[in-house]
């Protein structure tokens, strides 16, 4: 039966092999039973070399984030299927957190956690954000036409974000899309050891095109980074509405309230916070 299904997904394009949800949801189902993921390739082929790309390409740009949905109340993944996709955890003061690439592309591909906003799933299974963003369809698939999933992702991300972009494994992708601005918050930290670290936090928005037929009301792709030591990582990057966009871009200077972390960035809780600075809403070409 696995021998005629792989006969058929080979037979398909290969970006479209594996982009539903009942195909994950089983695909869960059977690392919690206890298979590793090598055995998962008769639904999804090279998933194997995918993951160890992935791997590779979160640890170079992407961040660390936190695996525990805050308005869910529950984690996004059970560490059982972690630990079968090979991401891995860890856990400084009572914070479990993980790569922030591995887990925000195939580790939200295989979250079941139901949330107010669906599954974590849905920005890469019927979100379009490749299309919309001028890309071929697929390229942010498991299964893409060109390249990798997690290294797609990131050469666009960094080529929106107006930095070099040159990812191995990635696809040459050049996004159509441009940001509409950021949000830049600069936040200084004090390590127990008596060690100063700083970084901005940057939030972008990036308008997403209208797709014939896609009905929905995300208009904007929200990417959320950190820029320490020159360099810059990602956190996460997902779809909102106009609405959400618009408390994006009312942000204005604030040198008062503390920093808070959004979207499951994970800041190491032995840290003392001792400076912060919002320096509000900038429009894409302001200096």
């Amino acid at each position: 039966m696995r021998g005629a299904l792989l006969l058929l997904l080979l037979a398909l394009p290969a970006s479209s092999a594996g982009l539903d949800y009942a195909t994950f949801a089983r695909l869960h189902g059977r690392l919690m039973a206890g298979e590793p993921s090598k055995r998962l390739e008769d639904e999804l082929p090279g998933l194997t070399r995918s993951l160890n790309i992935a791997r590779e390409v979160s640890a170079r740009y992407w961040t660390s984030c936190t695996v525990f949905d805050e308005l869910a109340k529950a984690e996004i993944l059970p560490e059982k299927v972690m630990k079968g996709l090979g991401i891995r955890r860890a856990v400084i003061g009572g914070v479990v957190h993980a790569p922030a690439g591995v887990m925000h592309t195939y580790g939200y591909l295989f979250s079941q956690l139901q949330t107010a906003y669906g599954l974590k799933g849905k920005r890469w299974i019927e979100s379009r954000l490749d299309e919309r963003l001028g890309l071929p369809a697929h390229s942010f698939s498991p299964v893409p036409p060109q390249g990798e999933f997690a290294a797609n992702l990131t050469e666009v991300l960094l080529r929106l974000a107006g930095e070099p972009a040159d990812v191995p494994r990635a696809a040459r992708l050049e996004p159509r899309a441009k940001p509409l601005g950021l949000v830049e918050q600069r936040v200084a930290w004090r390590t127990p050891k008596g060690r100063a670290i700083e970084a901005s936090v940057l939030t972008y928005l990036v308008p997403l095109a209208p797709l014939p037929g896609l009905k929905t009301t995300d208009d904007f792709l929200l990417i959320y980074a950190v820029r320490r030591d020159g360099r810059l990582r990602f956190t996460t990057a997902f779809p909102v509405g106009k609405a959400f966009a618009d408390g994006i871009m009312a942000a204005q200077p604030d040198a008062e309230t503390p920093f808070k972390p959004r979207f499951n960035l994970y800041v190491n809780p032995t840290w003392t916070q001792t400076a912060h600075q919002n320096l509000g809403w900038r429009p894409a070409g302001t200096p």
